[in-house]
């Protein structure tokens, strides 16, 4: 059955997800935590799907890698016979892919060769015009020395730039794309000259993200001036680059580009008083693609399924010697024999002896809201984050009237003022020019708008983009394009990436249903034990930092009514549409789910009205907090209703979907995740809010705007006496 399944995503299908490599984490926890890597043909299976797709082999080590240590509240284990497979893994994929460019063009390559394998006449025209396209783009997939060596790439975001430009005082962008050398990456931390053992194309990858983590770690050792340190280390990474690595997200735009440069002066650090998380620019371009005009075709191509069955025909040599030669049976034995599952037996006894222990709650991550929070006047530039100002208190319970308060679509609310330390209000930063319109707030000048914007969404992605692509030599690629992450170590991303799956799930539930709910679904990928990538989303800031804005520059706001219809003025019915069909998405997600730690700090607004939650430390059957609740007589509350409705009989209808992926989850990971804390109970309560013990659909909707009505009726009195602190900045 595996073998007809796709293992590759289709970039064509508005990535509604069906292919193998969406439920990497799911098998590869089933592997180690179900099967104890003791099922041979499952090993086989990931090996050889590993070996014709090299985006699933690296998600299929960064999943394994994760899993080779459980760092619980009380200890850390390590899972030896993970490693021990995990080393063989990274040497089989290493001769699979030996002497190969592993990106996007090499699946392009594959693709090539199966269509001459399937001609009628081998010997058929090599000049016909697929042919001929497609060998256009396949140049580089194997490794070449360019045609000469560009000086100006080499130095260019290392140390030797600024020294460099000053000699070279003339125009050092790159004008030809074949120019850039894309070798494999080698690590900054391995200088040592040592003899190569196996080929580097597989760990090239590897080996760059294995260096940003251990970047990370060692910035918590850096005392002061982080950032400055942090920029150093990146500018030594710029030596080995471009080389042949990519972000291994799924996104099309992300995933098929090769990173050219990082771009130093965009990073920096927000440490905490044991971690030193930090922002990430990337600058990167698709080769295949450059100088091509049939972009297309190529996509097309690149979409191609691949399975094992239609895979049989490529016959590759260095694949057929990995999948058939048992000559390495040392290595073989120590993955199947009964010592490997004796020694994982006595692992996860003592896995099992702290779980025993008694729990005490923390949250899995320490959060990415830092990352959102655009600083007012009054807030120095400091490196290290005061997590007490930053990141509110978390709140009893999640309620959704939260998000909705923090517009205050209750008119009676309002925000009050600061004062300095002299006794006297905030000046506001909006002028003498401004004045209140009927039902549309106070009207802004233009000027006034864009000053507004910038200072509480900052820097738009798009000045961001041109601004960064004026300064770089690589500007005149035609696929030139950079990429926005979030770092960090010390912290478990395996619940959180498996949160944001959960909620892609329900994303492509309500898209195959066509219901106009939105979410904001960003890529998580856990790297190790305690690291990993975070996709970061531009123009948003969270509503906690909003409010902080309000309260100390923009004091003409009487409430955040007044605010959401003075900045979205111009596009006010959309911008209504997006906030409520966003808060009705992330209603259902948050009540299926259970989502609790819901607070300003971690839910933001972008620049279009949406709403999105980001943290996702608590659900399922972890606490802290109660379920959803919601702010009685919101504006826009019938049409909330009525999506709620929509987007509930929809999950309903496709909750298998769910519960396939949390079953799974569960059969793996048992309860070495959090939100699994509560055993085979969470599956059933999980499975009984998508089926209340109702009879028909009328009973449905009666019981979904119960469900409404009841967390009406808890906000008033839980809410009313404490908006008061909650506006002067202690909050809830």
């Amino acid at each position: 059955m595996l073998s007809r399944c796709r293992i590759n995503p289709n970039f064509q299908s508005n990535y509604l997800r069906e292919d193998l490599e969406y439920f990497i984490p799911q098998m590869v926890n089933f592997m180690v935590f179900h099967q104890q890597l003791s099922d041979e043909n499952l090993k086989q299976f990931v090996l050889k799907a590993s070996s014709l797709d090299f985006f699933f082999a690296h998600l299929v080590y960064f999943q394994m890698k994760s899993l080779s240590q459980i760092i619980t509240p009380h200890e850390t284990v390590t899972i030896n016979v993970v490693k021990k497979f995990l080393d063989y893994f990274v040497y089989q994929m290493a001769q699979n892919y030996a002497g190969n460019l592993l990106i996007a063009t090499h699946i392009l390559q594959m693709n090539l060769e199966l269509s001459n394998l399937k001609e009628d006449n081998s010997d058929s025209d090599e000049n016909s015009p697929k042919k001929s396209q497609l060998q256009a783009v396949y140049q580089g997939t194997t490794k070449q020395q360019s045609v000469k060596v560009n000086e100006a790439i080499q130095k260019y975001g290392t140390p030797d730039w600024l020294k460099y430009q000053n000699s070279h005082p003339y125009d050092n962008r790159v004008k030809n794309p074949k120019e850039i050398e894309l070798q494999d990456y080698e690590s900054i931390f391995n200088q040592e000259k040592k003899e190569k053992t196996i080929d580097t194309a597989f760990i090239s990858n590897i080996q760059f993200w294995n260096d940003i983590m251990r970047i990370c770690d060692e910035l918590s050792k850096v005392q002061t001036k982080k950032t400055e340190a942090l920029q150093a280390c990146l500018q030594k990474m710029n030596k080995n680059l471009p080389a042949s690595v990519y972000v291994p997200f799924v996104n099309n735009q992300v995933r098929n580009y090769a990173i050219l440069k990082i771009v130093p002066k965009e990073s920096k650090v927000f440490s905490t008083k044991m971690r030193s998380p930090f922002s990430l620019t990337l600058e990167s371009y698709r080769p295949e693609i450059e100088g091509q005009s049939n972009h297309k075709f190529i996509e097309k191509k690149i979409s191609r399924p691949i399975t094992m069955s239609s895979y049989k025909l490529l016959q590759r040599t260095q694949s057929q010697l990995f999948i058939e030669d048992h000559s390495d049976m040392e290595n073989r034995r120590t993955f199947s024999s009964t010592d490997a599952l004796k020694q994982i037996q006595n692992e996860f006894q003592q896995i099992k002896f702290f779980q025993m222990a008694p729990q005490v709650h923390h949250p899995v991550t320490q959060g990415t809201s830092q990352f959102y929070h655009q600083q007012t006047q009054d807030e120095n530039d400091d490196e290290q984050i005061d997590q007490q100002k930053l990141k509110p208190e978390i709140s009893s319970a999640y309620s959704l009237e939260e998000n909705v308060q923090a517009f205050s679509i209750d008119e009676q609310s309002s925000i009050s003022q600061e004062k300095t330390g002299e006794g006297n209000w905030l000046t506001s930063k909006i002028g003498k020019n401004s004045f209140v319109q009927p039902n549309r707030g106070l009207v802004l000048t233009t000027q006034e708008h864009l000053e507004m914007k910038q200072a509480i969404f900052g820097e738009n992605s798009l000045d961001q983009f041109e601004r960064i692509k004026s300064q770089s030599i690589f500007s005149q690629l035609q696929t030139w394009n950079i990429v926005h992450l979030i770092i960090k170590t010390g912290d478990n991303l395996k619940q959180e990436q498996f949160a944001l799956q959960l909620i892609s799930q329900f994303d492509q539930i309500f898209k195959k249903e066509g219901l106009p709910l939105k979410l904001r679904y960003y890529e998580v990928l856990s790297m190790g034990p305690d690291c990993g990538i975070i996709e970061m989303i531009k123009n948003a800031t969270t509503i906690d930092s909003l409010q902080k804005h309000l309260r100390k520059e923009y004091t003409q706001f009487k409430n955040f009514s007044d605010f959401f219809r003075s900045f979205f003025r111009h596009k006010i019915d959309q911008a209504l549409d997006n906030y409520v069909q966003s808060l009705a998405a992330y209603g259902l997600v948050c009540y299926f789910l259970q989502v609790k730690d819901r607070h300003n700090g971690n839910i933001l607004l972008d620049s279009e009205g949406h709403l999105i939650h980001i943290d996702f430390g608590f659900f399922l059957s972890i606490a802290p907090g109660k379920g959803v609740e919601f702010e009685k007589n919101f504006q826009e509350e019938e049409n909330f209703r009525k999506l709620f409705f929509q987007g509930f009989k929809a999950c309903q209808k496709h909750q298998k979907e769910i519960l396939l992926l949390a079953e799974m989850m569960y059969t793996g990971h048992g309860t070495t995740l959090p939100c699994f804390s509560k055993g085979e109970q969470t599956l059933k309560e999980l499975q009984l809010r998508f089926n209340p013990k109702v009879q028909s659909s009328a009973e449905l909707y009666v019981h979904v705007q119960e469900l409404i009505d009841k967390s009406l009726d808890n906000w008033r009195a839980r809410w009313y006496d404490k908006f008061q602190y909650f506006a002067q900045g202690i909050f809830y």
